[in-house]
């Protein structure tokens, strides 16, 4: 099944076009001479040049200045959502490539076998590009277009790095934890009964850091009945500065540290990931999601699951759930925002080839609802991303708009979990659209996640108000262990997932660095998110 990026129109009567679509009735399909023109739009041409892909004939067409996804479509004689394109319907530009199936027209074993023979001169000849010597650029013009196979997305090239060589400063493992840990707020914390009961909702930044420290006090304790010890060097970033950083690194002997553990925002975590990298020790950052910390640096290790990850778990499970249900992503007008998910969802889809999906400006919302009927059983993928008031007033929008189907309900899909966003969200609405996202929440079928909090409560008399706690539980039993048993052969190729975690967690050198690759997918069902196993 071919990918369809395209706005999914309704399926229209027939319409007026004026002389020239008239003319194409009753005149040869093929000819490169025709010249169709929907009204308000530039003529298109039609084209002579083929494609075979996935088993059917396509026009290759080359968008020309005024021409649109449905002019050229009506020019074909396709529905607009037959088209393929590999860019947003609402913004093609001339030299955009147009892809219209062949009416009736499905490959021949002789035109498979060319597609094959002419897929295979082309990975041939990136090979050889690839190890070629780098010669002078010629002066010569080059015409490059995109293949449906891999559409306008440039896939980026992995990178070879070797795990970094790194020696154990002796018998006793000893971990560096940085973080602020605000203690010159603690006079505002007040310890009366009611505070203490209000724990959870309180925003202190005390208690979600101090639960980290918790998790891996936790985790240490345990470690520490099995026979291995850890030093545990707690530095404590005062003003989560790169100055702040810089001094500490310094001071505390940091750099001697097999590992290091780093509780810190964007500007200082950077600073610390330098230092590291220039001392030659593994740093761990427990809450980033961009992926780019782990571009250039190979002693990073990135605990949240990667975006490719992300991405990838979630395509499987709508092919798993609905394997013919078209895809539509929901976006915004070009946010800077959303283009790293959208960048790696347009490479993934033009990579597997097996999802037909729909981009979808919410701009354009109005035409949300017939657009969705005319494809009844899809899934919606939200990816929009905005401030938080739009974003409070976009769920609610969207999640009425998808709960008013009565029958064919689309599935609702996002990356970030809505029931921690939304503290007013519809949770009945959710389960009405099948909702599925990544989620930390606390699965209670779940005997580890049961143990965990029974432990956790017992060791400080109440539960974590943090996810942070189990992810400082997780990440230190995790490395530890793998440490332990293994020396510095763990960095090059960490173990896999442990059944003691309270969430998976295994990594993979996809860049220069280490990022987690197991993220969890949930399911909301009887008003609760459950982890999809």
């Amino acid at each position: 099944m071919k990918i369809n990026e395209g706005f999914a129109g309704k399926r229209n009567g027939k319409r007026q076009w004026g002389m020239a679509l008239l003319l194409m009735v009753f005149l040869p399909f093929g000819s490169s001479n025709l010249h169709a023109q929907a009204p308000g739009t530039a003529p298109v041409k039609i084209s002579t040049e083929t494609q075979v892909m996935h088993g059917r004939k396509y026009y290759v067409h080359i968008v020309e200045k005024g021409q649109t996804v449905y002019s050229i479509s009506r020019a074909y004689k396709v529905e607009s959502y037959d088209a393929v394109t590999h860019v947003d319907i609402h913004f093609l530009h001339p030299g955009d490539t147009v892809w219209l199936p062949v009416r009736g027209q499905f490959a021949t074993d002789a035109d498979q076998l060319e597609a094959q023979k002419q897929e295979s001169i082309r990975k041939q000849e990136e090979q050889r590009q690839q190890t070629a010597p780098q010669s002078a650029p010629s002066s010569a013009p080059t015409e490059t277009r995109p293949t449906p196979s891999h559409g306008s997305v440039v896939t980026p090239t992995p990178i070879k790095v070797e795990a970094p060589e790194v020696k154990r400063t002796g018998k006793v493992l000893r971990m560096s934890l940085m973080m602020p840990l605000h203690l010159d707020q603690i006079d505002e914390i007040s310890t009366s009964k009611f505070d203490v009961e209000q724990r959870g909702k309180r925003n202190y930044r005390q208690f979600e850091f101090i639960e980290f420290y918790e998790g891996i006090r936790m985790a240490l304790d345990e470690l520490s009945k099995q026979g291995i010890s850890v030093e545990l060097n707690v530095v404590d970033v005062k003003d989560n500065s790169p100055e702040a950083v810089q001094r500490v690194f310094e001071s505390h002997r940091v750099a001697q540290s097999d590992f290091v553990v780093a509780l810190l925002f964007r500007e200082a975590f950077d600073k610390a990931a330098d230092l590291a990298r220039q001392a030659g020790i593994y740093i761990v950052n427990p809450m980033a999601t961009r992926s780019e910390i782990c571009v250039e640096n190979p002693y990073m290790v990135k605990i949240q699951p990667s975006l490719e990850s992300q991405v990838r778990v979630m395509l499987d499970n709508m092919k798993n759930e609905r394997p013919d249900g078209h895809l539509y992503v929901i976006h915004g007008a070009n946010a800077a925002s959303e283009k790293p998910v959208l960048d790696e969802l347009k490479r993934q889809l033009a990579e597997r080839g097996d999802i037909k999906y729909t981009l979808f400006n919410w701009n354009q919302n109005a035409k949300l609802t017939s657009t969705l009927k005319g494809t009844p059983g899809c899934n919606v993928l939200s990816i929009y991303d905005h401030k938080a008031d739009q974003m409070r007033l976009y769920s609610s929008n969207l999640l009425n708009r998808l709960a008013a189907f009565k029958t064919n309900s689309p599935t609702l899909y996002t990356i970030s979990d809505w029931t921690r966003d939304f503290g007013d969200v519809d949770f009945s609405q959710l389960q009405l659209l099948g909702y599925h996202t990544f989620s930390s929440a606390w699965d209670m079928t779940n005997e580890v996640h049961v143990e965990f909090l029974k432990a956790f409560r017992d060791t400080y008399g109440s539960e974590p108000t943090s996810p942070l706690a189990a992810t400082g539980y997780d990440l230190t039993i995790y490395i530890v262990s793998g440490l332990h048993s293994r020396n510095s052969s763990f960095w090059a190729a960490p173990s896999r997932s442990m059944p003691s975690l309270v969430h998976p967690m295994h990594f993979s050198r996809r860049q220069a660095g280490l990022e987690n690759d197991q993220p969890q997918l949930f399911r909301m069902e009887s008003l609760r998110l459950v982890p999809i196993r």
